[in-house]
């Protein structure tokens, strides 16, 4: 993987929890790209071990490392209600949208998403590895990366959701 010295010596510095792996895994099978006004290009990717996305920016190249940290988005799944809550900022909501059946949008005082709120979870997805502490690279090292994407679709959601509300 590329870097830049300013990622080797000030974001590994200051945020010893980030590690290459995270980085590496986000350029392969990121959520989700996005390119920055400056022609930097963002990539997301969530990490189960740290219950966040981690947001990766690479230089124009799209591929030499330059920041690395957490979004504030958090997922947090019910088993007893088979309920999955993505936390998007920890703003409180004012309002509340149905987007479809069983997928409610809350949104804070100036009109911002904040969280999505989804019914029955597992129809969507294996919801049992939104349950563990299990870090997204260690299962991939057991041979289990499928797990780990067969979360994708609902971890895009915020995004996708975001978009739609947008346009």
């Amino acid at each position: 993987m590329k870097t830049t010295r300013y990622f080797e010596e000030q974001v590994l510095r200051k945020r010893p929890y980030i590690r290459r792996e995270w980085c590496e895994l986000a350029l392969a099978q990121p959520v989700r790209v996005e390119e920055q006004e400056d022609g930097r290009v963002r990539h997301w990717v969530y990490i189960m071990g740290m219950d966040r996305y981690l947001r990766v920016v690479t230089l124009e190249d799209g591929e030499t490392v330059h920041k690395a940290g957490p979004d504030l988005m958090k997922l947090n799944y019910y088993p007893e209600t088979d309920s999955l809550y993505i936390e998007l900022t920890d703003r409180n909501s004012v309002d509340s949208q149905e987007a479809s059946p069983g997928v409610v949008l809350d949104f804070d005082s100036a009109g911002a998403l904040v969280g999505i709120d989804i019914d029955n979870a597992s129809a969507i997805t294996d919801v049992t590895h939104l349950n563990g502490r299990t870090d997204a690279l260690d299962a991939e090292r057991r041979g289990s990366l499928s797990k780990v994407g067969s979360i994708r679709r609902v971890l895009s959601l915020p995004f996708d959701l975001i978009r739609r509300r947008a346009g």
